[in-house]
């Protein structure tokens, strides 16, 4: 019987992050050397959708997608089209955003395979991640890196629907530097069509831009410090309140979310704590740095900003893990691209310090993230995954997972 938690599950994911790692090396010679780093790109994006394109069934999400996707109707069912649309429907397609439900359609048109779901869903991730780090990357693999180490895995394995409203909002954000309204709100409209998080990337439109006042950022820094390590709880009562407010299935919820302490423990001081507020003191400590390199006030607010957002709600919402896990995954985007300007501004004796620490960091993230067994690795190009089997390990393991210390 396979253990619920094991080494070797990590194994196929730092081999990942070392293909990554020595694409990393390979891209800074020849930079160095002054080469078009095209090769280095199209290996890393063929690599990256290799491995997530061609997975199997992992880790959560495939318990809600694969039902969904098998009972999905073709074009040529015009009435199981209206049946799945319809609200009469079962509960869980309900809660279902209607660009998704299209887009499963089309697919389940092209393909009766789930499998076709996840490849076409990695195919558009990278090819949304490769212009992204293009555009605003100074260290092309090294955003991917931070991809990786900083949400991007849950992003690109767990979150499927999650995922194209966050690269639809990466991508609107040329627009609110060029103070483009209609064209920010189309992208994120369609965003909200695949995902309702993508709600809260409108109102970030007509501040993102802006510098925010050092006072302010420092002031809300520290106290959401206290909170943090106070557990002061001042968010709770809120949630209930509007959960009764609002009463009958979201009193039930907010009840559940709140009692529970899988979804509404604080984190503590753990490493994720720590390597966040050490990494926001070092990224605005150096602020005037990264200012003189990137030369675009919007751009340099666009991503401080993204990063000023992603640590008070890590902070401030503390009492709620579940709220930490969905909320600062959408705006996790500033740690891919300030660690790459923050490696370009570096000299070269702590470029090399920078380099010893991520290989070190990058592979004990790997280890740590993935070392359990819904994370075990599959690739359809070379295995059989069994859905049955899926779902087996799936309902045996994941209260363990959840709850490690029971």
């Amino acid at each position: 019987m396979q253990p619920t938690f094991s080494g070797t599950y990590s194994t196929p994911y730092i081999i990942l992050f070392l293909i990554f790692f020595i694409l990393f090396l390979w891209e800074n010679k020849l930079r160095r050397n002054e080469n078009d780093i095209k090769v280095v790109r199209y290996l890393g994006m063929l690599v990256f959708f290799v491995f997530f394109g061609f997975r199997g069934y992992i880790d959560s999400d495939f318990a809600v997608y694969y039902p969904l996707y098998e009972v999905a109707p073709t074009l040529f069912d015009l009435k199981g089209i209206a049946q799945f649309f319809s609200e009469m429907n079962e509960d869980y397609l309900l809660k279902i955003e209607p660009g998704f439900k299209v887009l499963l359609i089309i697919l389940k048109t092209i393909s009766p395979s789930y499998f076709c779901l996840q490849i076409f869903s990695s195919l558009v991730n990278v090819l949304f991640l490769n212009y992204f780090f293009n555009k605003y990357s100074p260290q092309y693999v090294l955003s991917f890196i931070m991809f990786f180490i900083f949400s991007g895995l849950v992003i690109e394995i767990n979150l499927l629907r999650n995922s194209k409203a966050i690269f639809l909002f990466l991508y609107s954000l040329q627009f609110i530097k060029e103070r483009n309204a209609a064209k920010y709100f189309i992208f994120n409209g369609i965003g909200l069509l695949f995902h309702t998080s993508a709600i809260f990337f409108f109102p970030l439109y007509f501040f993102l831009h802006k510098k925010i006042n050092p006072a302010f950022v420092w002031g809300t820094f520290i106290l959401g410090n206290v909170l943090y390590l106070g557990q002061i709880k001042f968010i709770t009562p809120l949630i209930i309140a509007i959960g009764n407010l609002l009463g009958g299935v979201y009193s039930l919820m907010t009840e559940f979310y709140s009692e529970n302490s899988v979804y509404s423990g604080g984190y503590g001081i753990t490493i994720g704590y720590l390597e966040k507020v050490i990494t926001f003191i070092i990224f605005y400590k150096l602020y005037d740095k990264v200012s003189e390199y990137i030369k675009d006030d919007y751009l340099l607010n666009i991503f401080y900003n993204l990063l000023f957002i992603f640590t008070a709600t890590y902070l401030f919402l503390n009492e709620y893990s579940i709220l930490i896990d969905r909320i600062t995954t959408l705006f996790a985007a500033a740690y891919w691209i300030l660690f790459a300007y923050l490696y370009a501004v570096l000299n070269r004796f702590m470029k090399v310090i920078f380099t010893f620490v991520l290989l070190l960091f990058g592979i004990l993230k790997m280890y740590k993230s993935n070392n359990f067994i819904i994370r075990n690795y599959q690739n359809i190009l070379w295995d059989k995954p069994s859905i049955t089997r899926a779902y087996y390990i799936f309902n045996k393991h994941m209260d363990k997972i959840l709850n490690p210390k029971k």
